[in-house]
């Protein structure tokens, strides 16, 4: 398996996720929404002054990552960003 196949988030060790556009197949950086929605809120957390709720907040990403890392399925775990959504 080569390294440009696999999720782009540090720790994760599934392919990429390949999305279907018709007969047109599209590699993806992500093995899955959880992945993705990881580092859309590591960025977004990243991106903030530091407060003792930012670090409170990146405690609790801390503990995700590694709720991620231990995943024997991409699709163990579902979007984080769904509720936001109004999805479930």
């Amino acid at each position: 398996m080569s390294d440009e196949n696999l999720c782009k988030r540090r720790g994760c060790n599934f392919h990429a996720e390949i999305l279907m556009i018709g007969d047109l197949a599209l590699p993806t950086s992500y093995c899955g929404d959880s992945c993705a929605d990881f580092e859309w809120l590591r960025r977004g957390l990243e991106a903030q002054e530091p407060t003792p709720e930012v670090a409170s907040a990146f405690q609790t990403l801390n503990a995700l990552e590694r709720l991620l890392n231990g995943r024997s399925d991409p699709f163990a775990v579902g979007p984080l960003l769904g509720s936001l959504y109004g999805r479930c």
